[in-house]
């Protein structure tokens, strides 16, 4: 049984967040609870339960100096939700997915990584409100965080390679779209290294997808949140199906 005091602190890790995000202008109003699931293997994510927001994070994340920035992340999602977004339409996903599988005939390993690619777009417009609200030694442990997802090796497995392309793609977005990204980091050269080893064609589509997340919109109507999801899966679908040198893209 998980003691008396973890809930309190919880609940207080809960209440500063929100109030965090309401003194920069993003009050949430819907009703929020912050839980553990205790073997979870990612570190936490949200929920809708009714009318209720559930936060669940892992029990191993409560002890980490990230676990403020991630409470930050999910009520960016939530705050998102309540307002409509287009960007938190499921169903403008299903629909983009259904026809794609009916005009592209994907695989579950497609499918999966072209969600995998829709939650780095939902990821980085939603950051746009924690990176407001961090500071200082935040922002850098923050910095530590994006960098150790940047992959350097290739698989050799096109789909795979495809998808280490757009999530290092979307770490990079992330602290370019806050003008914290460094070229001469150690993120820079682990990037470099997987886009050298896929050959010439990936340096294209790395720019392509990078640029994409960089400039993504949060105030993109539905209509152009559509296109834009169209043409970002056609790319990463073009990725998946060349070769694992990526030569033989367009």
């Amino acid at each position: 049984m998980r003691a008396a005091s973890t809930d309190r602190s919880l609940q207080n890790t809960l209440d500063l967040a929100l109030e965090r995000m309401r003194q920069k202008g993003y009050e949430v109003k819907s009703k929020v609870t912050l839980g553990v699931e205790p073997n979870l293997a990612i570190m936490g994510y949200a929920r809708k339960e009714g009318e209720v927001h559930k936060i669940l994070i892992s029990e191993w994340a409560l002890d980490s100096e990230m676990l403020g920035g991630l409470v930050l992340h999910e009520l960016s999602h939530v705050y998102f939700a309540e307002r409509d977004a287009f960007s938190h339409d499921s169903k403008t996903l299903e629909d983009v997915l259904e026809e794609l599988k009916e005009k592209d005939g994907l695989r579950i390993k497609e499918t999966e990584l072209l969600i995998d690619a829709f939650n780095h777009l939902q990821n980085v417009l939603v950051d746009d409100i924690v990176f407001s609200v961090m500071e200082g030694r935040e922002l850098e442990m923050t910095k530590r965080f994006f960098a150790e997802w940047v992959s350097d090796r290739p698989s050799g497995d096109p789909v795979t390679d495809a998808g280490l392309l757009s999530r290092n793609a979307f770490a990079v977005a992330s602290l370019k779209r806050r003008s914290l990204f460094e070229k001469d980091s150690e993120m820079f050269y682990r990037n470099q290294a997987l886009v050298s080893a896929l050959g010439p064609q990936a340096e294209e589509e790395f720019e392509w997808m990078e640029r994409f997340l960089e400039e993504a919109k949060p105030d993109w109507g539905r209509q152009q949140f559509r296109d834009a999801l169209e043409a970002y899966f056609d790319r990463i679908i073009s990725n998946m199906r060349s070769s694992s040198k990526l030569d033989d893209l367009r």
